[in-house]
């Protein structure tokens, strides 16, 4: 695999004009593009898909699809934490640490735009809908997001199970029949946890949903419906801005669905969380007293 990159910087000569653009652009954002789909880099490369193809081609690989293959498995070598938090600091220089994190969160949404299905979405959508129950599997950092998730799924009424443990997490889907839902997230460095689990609930034969970086993860292959989310790694830390943002979408999605059943539920819990204090109400109080 070093080969390949070597390759890519020893031999611009060889290339075409298209193809050393294409060549540079490869370089230059190997995270990315080990992420995207033919069509996607041809465009933010500015370059025709035909000339990815016979780029790929000419460097030994079938397709566009091989050659992303071995960029992934480069990507995949460079996740090691303490790898990555000593090359960030190797090559920390430029705008103010604030700035540049910001900014390539920022790219990475611009990506998400720029590859989002909307098609695929709407699937997800309706299947996460007619779910009777939902297993949510997700582990390591991703775990946040998967509460984040079940958390909002439960305002809406959604039955649901954050999946915690290995031994009750597989009690509980042991538990799953037809009519059930299970959502699996997870990037790289993918979780060994998550796509076991994920492997079980798709032999109980339920309908799956892998919330991952792209067609080649561990679960998409075996998903009943995918949702690919570009995603990055900041120094040592995973970026998840994407893939917190394509959950906030589908839990919007979900409400809209049924608007008026789920403003009624909205204002029966908020009746709930100002009788049991669930929030600070000190200014709400204060409020109503100057209105006295």
């Amino acid at each position: 695999m070093v080969g390949l990159i070597e390759q890519l910087r020893e031999n611009q000569e060889k290339f075409t004009s298209a193809q050393r653009k294409l060549a540079k652009f490869l370089l230059e954002n190997l995270e990315k593009v080990a992420f995207m789909s033919t069509s996607t880099l041809a465009r933010m490369a500015g370059v025709s898909e035909a000339t990815v193809i016979r780029f790929s081609q000419l460097v030994g690989y079938k397709g566009f699809p091989e050659l992303k293959e071995a960029l992934r498995e480069i990507v995949l070598r460079r996740l090691d934490t303490s790898k990555r938090l000593s090359d960030y600091i190797k090559t920390e220089e430029g705008d103010h640490i604030l700035l540049k994190i910001l900014k390539k969160e920022k790219a990475i949404l611009d990506l998400l735009i720029e590859t989002a299905s909307v098609n695929d979405f709407e699937k997800v959508v309706d299947a996460i809908e007619k779910a009777k129950r939902i297993f949510i599997i997700s582990h390591r950092s991703v775990y946040a997001i998967g509460y984040y998730l079940s958390f909002y799924l439960n305002l809406l009424g959604y039955q649901n199970f954050l999946l915690k443990g290995k031994e009750l997490s597989y009690e509980l889907l042991s538990s799953s029949k037809e009519g059930d839902l299970a959502i699996a997230i997870t990037f790289p460095r993918y979780s060994a946890e998550t796509v076991e689990l994920f492997s079980f609930a798709v032999q109980r034969n339920i309908e799956t949903i892998a919330i991952t970086d792209d067609y080649l993860s561990p679960i998409a292959s075996k998903a009943s419906y995918v949702l690919s989310v570009p995603t990055d790694f900041i120094s040592f830390v995973d970026s998840l801005t994407a893939p917190m943002s394509l959950i906030n979408a589908i839990i919007v999605a979900l409400s809209l669905k049924k608007p008026e059943e789920y403003k009624a539920r909205l204002e029966n819990l908020e009746k709930i969380w100002k009788s049991k204090n669930i929030y600070w109400q000190e200014k709400i109080k204060e409020a109503e007293e100057d209105e006295k």
